[in-house]
Parts: structure tokens; sequence; C-alpha cells
């Protein structure tokens, strides 16, 4: 059973702006939220393309779900199955600058790439040092160039170029710094920098585009700034950290050192999440993906205002 009471303070005003992949039984025209003909099945991860597309990972339906910039769904790449471009219970995905979509196509223990015109192009199944990669999620290099892999079974960052040479590797299970105990959602910056949710260890680490550990976010705990279940991890272009928690349902926001800035949705807020997973912040908006409800939620988040003293308070 879910504790949304464990996180208290600092909620924010955050601006509810649309809803992806909503029942298709909800009446069009409803505030906030767009129709669609079916709903998404358990969305693990969400992307944003340069052309604005947001690209939803549809796990349980075997497919990426396209949307507009206005939230309208155009196009779904990939169906159940194991042949090019099938897919298989995926779980993450990373756009390229060049409009290439790469997707960790977790059942079939590959990753696939569709091109900008949504064309299966590429199938990637992969090895590092003689084992096999089972892909959790992936991100994409600044540059287009290298592919950033988590991978559960080998509890590891793996990278390798887009043409699938194994290039390095870093982590191993364990709870040491740099270690990981089943690696999740993976992010890279603007500079390069490396975001990993480590979700047994409750934390997030950052590292530099070679491995080298910078910052550790949080600890396991139920107060603001700490993690039960840290599972999607997204960073703006002001380089604030944004941290979903599937158990606590809740996403926690840090400045780029690693403070914690607020909480969005909890608080008595009007925005609550129902199993946050994936992130993805593009612009002013924030995408949180809310595998059990079905849907991904896109909001403008807004930090509080700052609380005026009380009066006869001392100075």
């Amino acid at each position: 059973m879910r504790n949304r009471r464990i996180i208290r303070n600092l909620a924010p005003v955050s601006v509810l702006i649309t809803t992806l992949a909503v029942a298709a039984d909800m009446p069009t025209g409803s505030p906030n939220q767009t129709a669609v003909l079916d709903m998404l099945l358990m969305p693990s991860d969400v992307a944003i393309g340069s052309d604005g597309r947001a690209y939803v990972v549809d796990s349980r339906n075997h497919q990426v779900a396209v949307f507009d910039a206005n939230g309208v769904r155009v196009t779904s790449l990939g169906m159940m199955g194991g042949d090019n471009g099938q897919l298989l219970n995926p779980l993450g995905i990373g756009t390229a600058p060049n409009g290439d979509v790469w997707v960790a196509d977790r059942g079939n223990e590959r990753i696939v790439m569709f091109d900008a015109s949504g064309r299966p192009r590429q199938v990637l199944e992969l090895e590092a040092d003689g084992e096999k990669i089972v892909p959790v999620d992936i991100a994409v290099g600044p540059r287009g160039r290298e592919l950033f892999i988590t991978s559960n079974n080998t509890h590891q960052v793996v990278v390798f170029s887009t043409k699938g040479e194994f290039l390095r590797a870093w982590g191993g299970e364990g709870e040491d710094e740099g270690q990981f105990r089943y690696p999740a959602t993976i992010e890279i910056d603007s500079a390069g920098n490396v975001y990993v949710v480590d979700v047994i260890n409750a934390r997030v680490q950052k590292f530099d585009p070679v491995g080298t550990h910078l910052l550790t976010i949080g600890e396991l705990g139920g107060k603001a700034g700490t993690f039960y279940r840290p599972k999607g991890v997204a960073v703006d272009e002001a380089g604030n950290i944004y941290v979903s928690d599937s158990f606590l349902g809740v996403v926690q926001v840090f400045s780029p050192d690693g403070r914690l800035a607020y909480v969005i949705g909890e608080g008595g807020t009007a925005t609550v999440f129902d199993t946050p997973v994936g992130l993805a912040a593009s612009g002013k908006r924030l995408y949180v993906t809310q595998m059990l409800a079905g849907k991904v939620a896109v909001l403008e988040p807004q930090a509080p205002a700052p609380t005026a003293p009380e009066e006869g308070a001392a100075e």
C-alpha cells in the first residue's frame, strides 16, 4: 500500500498543461486533457524529440506512442514481436539530435532504432566483456554518436557507439560510490554529464561522460530529499534535476548541486501522480509517465513562493 502522506513540505503550485493518453471514453473537451483512441498500458518512459514530439514507451502494448507538441497522438512505432522493428515489453527510450529514436527493447534483450520518419533502421544486440547486456534505459550523447545504456543484469552503465561498438562501462553491483543495485533511468545533460537512478540504493548518481563520480542525491527514506523507490530522472536547461518516486507518488526537484528545492505531488496541491516513473524535461515543460494510471502528465513546474515570516517572528 502506497503512503503518499510521508512527504508533506515544500509543495509548489504546478500548472497541468495536458494529459497524454487518457481513457478512450473520456468526453472530448475535458479540461487539460486530450482524448485518444486507446489507453496507454503501463507506460514506462518518455522522451522529447528535436521536433517537439513526445515519444512514450507503451510497454505492455509493445510499442512507442507518438504525440505532437499539442498532445495529439499521431502515430506509433513498433508492434509486438521479435522481428525487425518489433518490440517486446520495451522499457526505456532516448532521442538523438538528428531525430532518430532509440528504444530499450527489454523483452528481446536488444536496442531498436527508428529513424525520424518512423522506419526501423537498426537492431543492436549488445555484449560487454563477453556478457550479454539486457537494456533497461538508453540515452543518446549530446553529439548523437554514443549510446549510454543501463544494464540490470550487470548493474552497470555501458556505452556503445551508434554502430554497436563497445566503448566503456562503469559500475557493478554494490552500495559504494559509483556502484549500482539495479540501475534504471539514465539521463544526459547538455554538458554530457550522466545521471543514473540507482533504484535499490535509493539514490541518483551523477557522473562525467567517462564515468567519474561527481554527485550523489538522496538516500533511503520517506521525507523530502530522500527516496523509497526512485524510478525516473530528468534535467532541464537550467540544470535542475527532477526525480520521480513510484512508491511515494511524487517528483522531487533538486538544484544543480543536489540541494532539494521543492516537491511536486504533495501538500494538498492539485497535481497528484499515480506511480510516476519515466520523466522528460523540455523547455518549461515536465513530462511524467504514470505507469498504473496509463497516462502522461505534462506540467509547467513552478517553485513555491517564499513564505513571509510571521508577524512578531525574530529577525
